[in-house]
């Protein structure tokens, strides 16, 4: 009985003490878990950068390599549909950084660095592709574009017959793309569209 009377005694103690410890621990407990909250969400939101300038994140997986490829492919088309090619490259460029063998990436960015009118790296760009894909019919339309826009008519028209022998067939394209102006004006130009038409 002395026992359990002591206990009684004590508890209006308990009683008083209990609620100020609760108050006391709990908004320790919730900051504790909030900042843990914070932490992970810092980490995910680390892990999805995507930092191409430095290379940080390594894709070793193909398929994510292939999927990065044509995102960036087609991020860049719509940048050159809306005439921005300083865009359109650096996308383009990121492209073949996932698929070194992107062949439309390489004919997209040779185009984007014609409206640039930087003549250099179109052409690098071409023989890049040129060494990976040879016959791409698109290889040598660009090149006759190229050719056009320096004023070399003979290589021009040598490049566009190439194109047409390897399946190009974009009659629109040749009546009214804005870089082979100087090609038009050549009279060898008038046969290869006749051949163009022969193969429709």
């Amino acid at each position: 009985m002395k026992f359990a009377s002591k206990h009684i005694k004590l508890m209006p103690i308990f009683l008083i003490l209990g609620p100020i410890l609760f108050l006391v621990s709990d908004p320790i407990g919730y900051n504790l878990k909030e900042q843990q909250k914070i932490n992970s969400s810092k980490v995910q939101h680390k892990e999805l950068i995507h930092d191409h300038d430095k290379d940080i994140i390594d894709h070793k997986n193909p398929e994510t390599q292939k999927r990065m490829s044509i995102y960036h492919y087609n991020q860049g088309n719509k940048f050159l549909k809306k005439n921005k090619p300083e865009e359109a490259i650096r996308n383009y460029k990121m492209a073949l950084h996932h698929n070194k063998s992107f062949e439309e990436a390489y004919i997209n960015l040779s185009t984007a660095y014609l409206r640039k009118k930087n003549f250099i790296l179109s052409e690098k760009t071409l023989n890049t592709l040129e060494s990976i894909n040879p016959k791409h019919p698109l290889l040598h339309y660009n090149f006759a574009c190229y050719y056009s826009l320096v004023g070399n008519i003979p290589e021009g028209i040598k490049s566009l017959n190439l194109a047409i022998s390897y399946g190009f067939k974009n009659y629109q394209n040749l009546e009214i793309d804005p870089d082979i102006d100087n090609l038009r004006k050549n009279p060898q130009f008038q046969k290869l569209r006749s051949l163009i038409l022969a193969k429709e």
